[in-house]
């Protein structure tokens, strides 16, 4: 295989997980199969005398109902293929054509049950490769284009945010009163630091990771609590901000942005541990 095909196909690449996504996508799809069996009428309906638009009608309602199905019940299937920070430009379409399947299959049993068809196995694959041949064009085509476009919407937003933080715009707002932090449930299992000393938490379960500077040197603290606790305790603190359900980053200490088409990256100047901006983080928010 091209070596430039492999690469691109492992590009991350954003999953659909909004249901307004999924709702929107779904009945486009819907829509599609709709108009399209109206115009061309493959598999005999140009032989329909009556009622062929309400017959039409059902394949399109049908390819909107299986696909949402899919997308509600695969991530509980499989919740470690579908984790949507390793989900790639391949995956994508993988399942775009795993989609196309189950929908040809249902589709065709809508044709056999209310067409008053005979099941026929031969039919079955010829219907599975022509909805297939019909789909996989514009789906890989689809992922291409908009692989491009957020790629490039996320490295532009986060060089300006990047050139927002050198240039100072992004500014100092730690509550000037407090600035020693107690993060912890307990007194024998807590942590006290500097508030400019804290990098960021990684939470894991019931327990949470802190990272902080301990003279000029990065370290890290083990303690049992959960990040919605700290993120709790650290509300006085504006630039302690979440920017993924794993983990709270101290604004300060952020270097720089980058993006690629699935999700932005947080780097630090004084740690070379990158940590990702969940999608659904409103980003001019965060870093206002």
């Amino acid at each position: 295989m091209d070596p430039n095909r492999t690469k691109w196909i492992h590009k991350p690449y954003p999953r659909i997980s909004h249901l307004r996504e999924q709702l929107l996508i779904s009945l486009s799809f819907g829509l599609f199969i709709f108009l399209f069996l109206l115009f061309f009428q493959p598999f005999g309906l140009g032989n329909m005398d009556s009622n062929k638009a309400v017959y039409v009608l059902g394949f399109g309602l049908i390819t909107t109902f299986i696909m949402l199905v899919n997308y509600t019940l695969s991530p509980r299937i499989a919740p470690g293929y579908f984790d949507a920070d390793n989900w790639t430009v391949g995956k994508d379409i993988l399942y775009g054509l795993g989609n196309i399947i189950s929908i040809a299959l249902v589709n065709y049993v809508y044709h056999v049950k209310v067409g008053g068809q005979s099941i026929d196995p031969g039919a079955i694959l010829s219907f599975i490769i022509i909805t297939a041949s019909v789909g996989a064009f514009p789906l890989t085509i689809m992922v291409f284009i908009n692989e491009l476009y957020l790629n490039d919407r996320h490295q532009k937003n986060a060089l300006r945010i990047s050139q927002q933080i050198e240039s100072g715009v992004i500014a100092n707002q730690f509550a000037a009163k407090q600035k020693n932090l107690i993060i912890g449930d307990s007194e024998s299992d807590s942590i006290e630091l500097d508030a400019d000393d804290l990098i960021f938490v990684q939470s894991s379960d019931n327990y949470c990771d802190i990272y902080f500077l301990e003279k000029d040197k990065v370290s890290t603290r083990l303690i049992r609590t959960t990040l919605k606790n700290i993120e709790s305790q650290l509300s006085v603190f504006p630039d302690m901000k979440r920017c993924h359900r794993s983990y709270l980053v101290n604004r300060q200490k952020i270097s720089k942005i980058t993006g690629n088409a699935r999700a932005y990256t947080i780097h630090f100047s004084v740690s070379d541990i990158e940590i990702p901006v969940s999608r659904g983080i409103k980003k001019d928010s965060f870093f206002a």
